[in-house]
């Protein structure tokens, strides 16, 4: 056993060495250059435990070693929706920004939900967004609940990820995808929601230029920008400063 750790810090100080000395093939230090030298961090999911579950979420508690191989405990929250929405998506959740553009005009718009969310006790203002179903792409899902949540249709343009949303308690995993809106389509003059039971969402359409002030004046209001909406807001404010 001191062998082994004798080992291992001679590796993990081979690593850092490397990295103090930019040896890495000119690239920087990263934390995967380090998982390749000493095997942590990482987590052992053999040893992960259930503690409690309901339909949609479960809490588990994993174990992991970290950096200096120490075993550690961490309480997570996962979905118990994982194992079939991860089948073709390789995500549990899509999160969609819709583009509407229209030939009569030049501007872009978007659009925002507004919705209580029990968990913050307040209403919140978000891109739309759901889970995946069993067996579609991030691209199907992100078409369906565009029509579902707004009544728009569109098309998927990009797609990006796998991204976080709350690494330090959830192992939710997303993909964002960009939808095409053609406003001059006949099913997009005059969209209707085709919400489930128990689900009241507000629609917002927006000019994207005008995110940022549209958002201060939601919280004006008392509404609660998500984090990621709130970041891709000021992204779009300081593109049009001077830094």
């Amino acid at each position: 056993s001191t062998l082994k750790n004798r080992a291992m810090l001679a590796s993990r100080c081979r690593v850092l060495a490397a990295a103090a000395s930019g040896s890495f093939l000119g690239m920087s230090y990263t934390h995967m250059d380090e998982v390749r030298a000493t095997g942590f961090p990482k987590v052992d999911h053999a040893k992960t435990k259930d503690v409690a579950a309901t339909r949609w979420l479960k809490l588990q508690t994993l174990t992991y070693r970290d950096q200096q191989g120490t075993e550690r405990a961490w309480d997570v929250v996962s979905r118990t929706t994982k194992s079939h929405s991860r089948v073709a998506a390789g995500v549990d959740t899509v999160i969609i920004l819709p583009l509407l553009r229209s030939k009569k005009q030049q501007l872009v718009e978007t659009l925002l939900v507004q919705q209580f969310r029990p968990p913050v006790d307040s209403c919140t203002a978000e891109l739309p967004a759901g889970l995946i179903d069993k067996g579609e792409t991030a691209e199907e899902a992100a078409v369906r609940e565009l029509k579902e949540e707004t009544g728009y249709h569109g098309h998927a343009s990009q797609v990006y990820g796998p991204l976080t949303m709350s690494p330090g308690i959830s192992d939710e995993t997303v993909k964002l995808v960009v939808l095409e809106v053609d406003l001059d389509r006949p099913e997009n003059q005059t969209p209707r929601q085709d919400l489930d039971e128990g689900e009241f969402i507000q629609v917002r359409r927006i000019p994207l230029a005008k995110l940022p002030t549209e958002l201060r004046k939601l919280e004006a209001q008392g509404v609660m920008p998500i984090t990621g909406l709130y970041t891709f807001a000021l992204g779009i404010e300081l593109a049009t400063r001077r830094l």
